[in-house]
């Protein structure tokens, strides 16, 4: 079969750089999709592009439809042919349908009976044609952040579109898109080669964008910012900060990158290191230039598309320096007051307009610290310090600079705070207490600073979803997801903290005494019980945990603790390939099993030692199994408040001849309404252990 590189190009208006990853990533999924869909055969695509193009080359893609034999079955042979034996208008109008005549249709036999079938053969069109049909819809498919209309279009795009290439070897593949033709005609740089030009083919066609000033790769484009960047900080005996958030920005900012060295005035690094630096990267795009102790040093590497050097040079600096004119002012007036001075000021600013103020978040975050230092035994200095850490760390937002710089807030606080006099633990947690700022940040280091990242995410956690705001599909506005997977990570690695249940009550006796109409707790923590499971069950699997393990560890326990989560589920998997865990389990789901089965006829067992009558067993194995609930019950209690699953593991696979002899021994589901209450509650006793790890009847045995 004939094949022949497929190009596909989308030229725009400059599209924003933090579409771009991911607009690539969604066309070849929806070009993948389509040439599947439309049965041509291909072989690798790739997606390129640039701010004002979006690019797809397939190479080795077919020039005509894969043949394709098909059975259409039609209706049911008894509604074919009427009590005389002629065709009814069901089966004429089914043949009429699949173009042939009655007698044509065929009758084969399914497991529903006898149905009428046709057989149809389709050669394929030429890929061109179909394509010419696809690929509009392709295009109109394509999903963004935001789109815009423009004109008098009804068509909706990332940016508008000004040309769309379509070839598929040398032939044009005709289609249009509300006035906009397809054709073989491309741009080049917006300044450097204004000019269309035409497409010689899809295999010369990056080659040609590169005589046109346009690198179509962003691979490239990165791997000449890295180099470039790197090669001028070394010329000044430095090296560049190359996040790798700001490099990619970078990369779909241009379409052919060209970098340069600038610089600053010296005096500039009088203000702290966070500011200039969020200034340069988070304002103007450039890269930050440090020497080989980390120290800021008074110069910045940019990235530009086009122009005379050293005018760009002269513009950023002057950009620059402007920009830190205000930091520089900003700082001053802030500092003319200690941190704890702009404490009253967020009495001012909402938080939430059924949570209150900045304020009110701040004297809750209070009441919550010192709860939590109580709870995890922490000696007074040290809970004075994270009740302090709790009034400050909101402080900043009240400050100028804050104001002026939103992504400094914590961080401009903590430089604040060492300012101010305050202890450097405390600045520390002021600091860390937003961390993990997004997936992939590190955790907080200080014991405090993972303290108050807690809480202060638990606070907004029961706030929200107590006036009944969760997260819905994709849509997220406040970001209830992200503060629930940062409270898992974190205490992931917390034995010694309190439950998320008793957390959120803590966090919602707070609200209730500042008179914030939430939800009743019992449904907040239902609530917040769906976000945080699906959070933890997102981290065992990431940690490469069987699924079903995860269901079993999170149906078990007798609290939430993560820690606790995360550990019986690390356990479940390190024993499952082991020769005793499938008997632990189908010995452990005997109780579970039975209790189901009595519970759905109305018969409620009570799992208690207390509620067991020594004095109606009948048989050994119910003296055996209750003389071994009563010694470990009170161990287990133990054992599992200090984290100790190994230890009960070891000991429910000791229990397991109990229980295996009770169910062999007697009839549990007797006529004998009281025996039979009290074997269901000694089993209710035996099934509570076990749960105390997990629910074993999630587990698939195979």
């Amino acid at each position: 079969m004939e094949r022949a590189t497929l190009l596909l190009e989308i030229g725009c208006e400059e599209m924003p750089a933090a579409f771009m990853r991911g607009t690539l990533e969604q066309l070849q999924e929806k070009l993948t999709t389509t040439l599947h869909e439309s049965r041509l055969a291909h072989g690798a695509i790739r997606t390129l592009g640039a701010p004002r193009r979006l690019i797809a080359l397939v190479e080795g893609a077919a020039c005509q439809q894969t043949a394709e034999e098909r059975i259409v079955r039609g209706p049911a042979k008894r509604a074919c042919f009427d009590a005389q034996g002629n065709p009814t208008q069901a089966l004429i109008g089914f043949a009429r349908s699949r173009g042939v005549e009655p007698d044509a249709v065929q009758f084969q036999e399914t497991p529903q009976g006898e149905y009428a079938f046709v057989r149809e053969y389709d050669a394929g069109q030429p890929a061109v044609a179909v394509l010419a049909d696809a690929l509009p819809k392709l295009i109109l498919s394509m999903t963004f952040p935001k789109t815009l209309r423009w004109g008098s279009r009804k068509m909706r795009f990332g940016r508008p579109i000004r040309w769309i290439v379509a070839m598929l070897g040398q032939e044009v593949i005709p289609f249009e898109l509300e006035g906009i033709p397809s054709g073989r005609h491309s741009r080049g740089h917006r300044f450097l080669s204004p000019a269309p030009f035409e497409v010689e083919s899809p295999e010369a066609f990056l080659e040609q964008l590169r005589r046109a000033h346009v690198i179509a790769d962003p691979a490239e484009r990165e791997r000449i910012i890295i180099d470039g960047a790197t090669r001028l900080a070394h010329s000044i005996g430095a090296r560049p900060v190359l996040e790798p958030a700001l490099v990619e920005e970078n990369v779909f900012l241009v379409e052919q990158p060209h970098l340069l060295l600038g610089s600053f005035p010296e005096t500039f690094l009088r203000l702290p290191a966070p500011v200039l630096v969020s200034a340069m990267k988070k304002h103007e795009k450039f890269f930050p230039v440090v020497n080989d102790s980390g120290a800021l040093l008074p110069h910045f590497i940019s990235v530009y598309n086009s122009g005379d050097p050293d005018k760009v040079r002269a513009g950023n600096e002057w950009v620059l320096v402007a920009r830190f004119n205000d930091a520089a002012f900003f700082f001053e007036e802030d500092r003319k007051q200690p941190l704890e001075a702009f404490v009253p000021a967020l009495g001012r600013i909402l938080y939430q307009q059924k949570l209150g103020t900045l304020l009110d978040r701040a004297h809750r975050l209070e009441r919550l610290a010192e709860q939590l230092a109580e709870a995890l035994g922490w000696d007074a200095e040290t809970t004075a310090h994270l009740h302090r850490a709790a009034l400050l760390c909101k402080a900043d937002l009240a400050t100028q600079m804050v104001m002026e710089f939103p992504d400094l807030q914590g961080v401009i606080g903590a430089e604040y705070a060492r300012m101010a006099g305050e202890p450097e633990s405390i600045a520390t947690a002021i600091g860390e207490h937003y961390m993990p700022r997004h997936a992939g940040d590190p955790i907080p280091q200080s014991a405090l600073g993972r303290a108050l990242a807690v809480l202060e995410r638990i606070d907004a956690l029961v706030g929200y979803v107590g006036l009944g705001y969760l997260p819905k599909g994709s849509s997220d506005p406040f970001g209830l997801r992200r503060a629930a997977a940062s409270v898992v990570e974190i205490l992931q690695y917390e034995p010694d903290y309190p439950t998320l249940a008793e957390l959120a009550q803590r966090a919602h006796d707070a609200y209730r005494e500042q008179r914030a109409s939430l939800k009743p707790l019992i449904a907040v923590q239902a609530d917040l019980r769906t976000l945080f499971y699906s959070r933890i069950e997102a981290l065992l699997e990431e940690a490469g945990v069987r699924y079903d393990l995860i269901r079993a560890t999170l149906g078990g326990g007798w609290d939430d603790s993560v820690y606790g989560f995360v550990q019986r589920a690390h356990l479940l998997q390190a024993h499952a390939e082991s020769p005793d865990f499938i008997p632990l389990t189908q010995t452990a789901t005997r109780p579970a099993n039975i209790l189901a089965a009595a519970e759905k006829k109305g018969i409620k067992a009570i799992g208690g030692l207390e509620h067991v009558d020594a004095t109606l067993f009948e048989h050994p194995s119910e003296n055996a199994l209750h003389e071994a609930l009563a010694r470990l019950t009170p161990r287990f209690e133990g054992l599992y408040y200090k984290h100790d699953y190994a230890t009960i593991y070891t000991e429910l696979l000791a229990l397991a001849p109990a229980v295996n002899a009770l169910f062999d021994g007697v009839m549990v589901m007797t006529d004998d309404a009281a025996r039979r209450q009290n074997r269901l509650n000694l089993l209710a006793c035996a099934n509570r252990l076990y749960l105390a790890l997990a629910d074993f009847t999630q587990i698939v045995v195979e």
